[in-house]
């Protein structure tokens, strides 16, 4: 893979080339290892030099300023995504934390520590266009439809952050949007919404065992000694919240506690994940409705209705199922099938929630309910 530079006003994308025997193969590994090395450099130096760095007023947007650190597009979105077979994988390692995503026909995983370099990926899975979406300052790893209004968006990566958060742009119509909420700030989409779409996040050697056929984007070289380090290691491990030194840490939860956040109609809701692996499965009550949550493996969770299902847990062969009271229908908290009874296949409607530090979330959802806490 190299990278490229399209026409102008369009930012590099990363594509497959032919390799020209074993040399050309070689230098086109060497360059696009530097090439990422270089991206994830500059969005460290973002990170580590936040507290003597100029950063430039932009605009204001209710309340909030919006911040510039980086130019337009210095951290590359990645266009042209290249796949491996899971199998396949040899720059993976087992621990690595990856972003999921399956229409239940092609299961996809893009590893967080490429997403580093990159923070978004225009890519399609099946027939519709997605938006995989990476912000490491807050945590946020959300996957969007990129069709609004009819129309198929390209994002990049803008150089600014509001509330710390990653500030997109579309390509089309120019206008902002915040990863986190997946609203647009300003320009002519002001105030539409993308489509969230549900995913998970957990370490590769999970997801692989989850979905043996899955693909997963291509990069040059493992996480680890024998390659390029997760760059934002010595921000996850610090007490640092964002990049511009404007957020305050509060009273109360720890503002880096990771937390699965999602909204209804009723509001939004919170989970502490590390309250949630205590007890893998609960069943709550959201915004006036009864929901299922379960923690998927230790790093997220997930989220579904419950309908006009009695649910009640039952622990199964060391597993915890659902059991429905109506039926006798015993279900899969975490991909939320039926596995037997008399509603066998059937599927919960899975609520998209959002892994996230506490600080992020808090920042734009100051009223959350915490449900596991």
């Amino acid at each position: 893979m190299v990278l490229e530079t399209e026409r102008r006003h369009r930012p590099p994308i990363c594509r497959e080339v032919p390799a020209h025997g074993p040399l050309a193969q070689r230098t086109a590994d060497a360059i696009s290892r530097r090439m990422v090395m270089l991206a994830q450099l500059v969005a460290l130096a973002l990170v580590l030099s936040a507290p003597q760095r100029t950063w430039s007023e932009i605009a204001v947007v209710d309340g909030d300023p919006v911040m510039r650190g980086l130019p337009r597009d210095a951290i590359p979105a990645i266009d042209r995504p290249v796949f491996t077979r899971g199998a396949d994988a040899k720059t993976m390692s087992g621990d690595e934390l990856v972003i999921g995503i399956t229409d239940g026909t092609t299961a996809k995983a893009y590893s967080t520590w490429h997403l580093n370099g990159h923070e978004i990926v225009n890519d399609v899975l099946g027939t519709s266009p997605i938006a995989v979406t990476w912000c490491p300052l807050c945590f946020t790893g959300v996957v969007y439809s990129r069709q609004v209004g009819g129309r198929t968006l390209r994002f990049g990566v803008s150089g600014m952050l509001w509330r710390e958060n990653l500030v997109m742009y579309d390509r089309e119509t120019d206008s902002w949007w915040a990863q986190a909420a997946g609203v647009s700030i300003q320009g002519p989409l002001k105030g539409r919404t993308l489509t969230q779409l549900p995913a998970t996040m957990m370490p590769w050697r999970e997801w692989l065992k989850q979905h043996p056929e899955t693909l997963v984007l291509s990069k040059a070289s493992p996480r680890g000694p024998e390659g390029m380090t997760d760059v934002y290691d010595t921000y996850h491990g610090s007490g640092s919240l964002g990049a511009t030194g404007r957020m305050r840490s509060s009273k109360g939860v720890d503002p880096k506690a990771r937390i699965a956040g999602f909204r209804l109609a009723g509001g939004a809701f919170a989970v502490d994940l590390a309250a949630l692996a205590k007890t893998p499965v609960v069943i709550a009550e959201a915004g006036g409705q009864p929901v299922v949550l379960a923690a998927d493996s230790r790093v997220n969770a997930r989220v579904f209705r419950a309908g006009d299902h009695a649910f009640s847990i039952r622990r199964e062969g060391g597993e915890r199922r659902l059991i429905d009271a109506a039926t006798g229908s015993v279900w899969d908290p975490i991909t939320g099938r039926a596995l037997s009874g008399t509603l066998q296949g059937a599927r919960l409607q899975e609520i998209p929630a959002n892994l996230s530090y506490w600080f992020a979330w808090r920042a734009f959802f100051p009223d959350t309910t915490w449900l596991v806490k």
